[in-house]
């Protein structure tokens, strides 16, 4: 991979995890890991990034995905579960 576009990839990444609050070491840490909403937020960037989105419109879209994602009563993370 040519270097100006690992740092482009590196910096659009940075961006991101900084206005979400994460320190990339602590993101990388938890990635390794297999942490189910590091991967996610993973794949959503690496998505977000081969389509050519801005980092700004790309937090945009990460913040309404997750909250669909958590907030939907539906298929929530955060839903109560249900008790038979």
């Amino acid at each position: 991979m040519d270097y100006s576009v690992y740092n482009s990839k590196y910096q659009f990444m940075s961006d991101i995890l900084k206005t979400l609050h994460f320190t990339m070491d602590t993101f990388i840490y938890n990635l390794a890991h297999h942490s189910p909403y590091e991967m996610l937020l993973y794949r959503w960037i690496n998505k977000l990034y081969t389509k050519g989105i801005s980092s700004e419109e790309a937090i945009q879209l990460i913040y309404k995905a997750r909250n669909i994602l958590l907030l939907n009563p539906k298929n929530s993370w955060c839903s109560p579960p249900i008790l038979s």
